[in-house]
């Protein structure tokens, strides 16, 4: 699961219907749902298309999180401390793999075919450098995002 070939590219570049699905799912996401078009245009190009089939699994508690996802299509169960959560269109998870490579505290598994966009931390620290001001805001949603996820973790 490392860089996209040049096939993967050339459809991400062509296929306007995978395309305004995806800037549609990060666009209603609670994340990012105050990016305009060319912010929204500009994090989808970073993101990585990954085609899931029902059943397999995306993230192993565990193993290295490396990436951000946010689910475009289809549906996936979160797993994280005895719980786990089915999840839709628009939403993310992984954010924790943005401050470095950390074991995962949390399993992800695919129970409907679909499709998602994968944020390699490289990718978004790339893409912050090229765009700093939008690297900012996006830095500041995640970090709104960790502290109110922090604050129900202790309620």
């Amino acid at each position: 699961m490392g860089q996209r070939d040049d096939n993967e590219r050339t459809e991400l570049a062509v296929n306007p219907l995978y395309m305004m699905e995806g800037m549609e799912a990060l666009k209603t996401s609670s994340l990012f749902g105050q990016l305009n078009e060319a912010e929204l245009k500009t994090l989808f190009q970073a993101g990585e298309r990954r085609v899931f089939q029902d059943g397999e699994e995306l993230v192993k508690k565990g193993d290295d999180l490396d990436a951000f996802w946010v689910v475009v299509s289809g549906r996936v169960e979160v797993a994280r401390d005895g719980s786990s959560t089915e999840q839709g269109a628009a939403t993310f998870f992984g954010d924790r793999a943005l401050a470095g490579t950390v074991p995962s505290p949390l399993s992800c598994r695919a129970v409907a075919e679909g499709e998602a966009l994968r944020f390699s931390r490289a990718s978004l620290v790339k893409l912050s450098r090229e765009f700093p001001k939008l690297g900012v805001k996006i830095l500041w949603v995640l970090l709104e995002n960790a502290y109110k996820n922090q604050d129900s973790e202790e309620d």
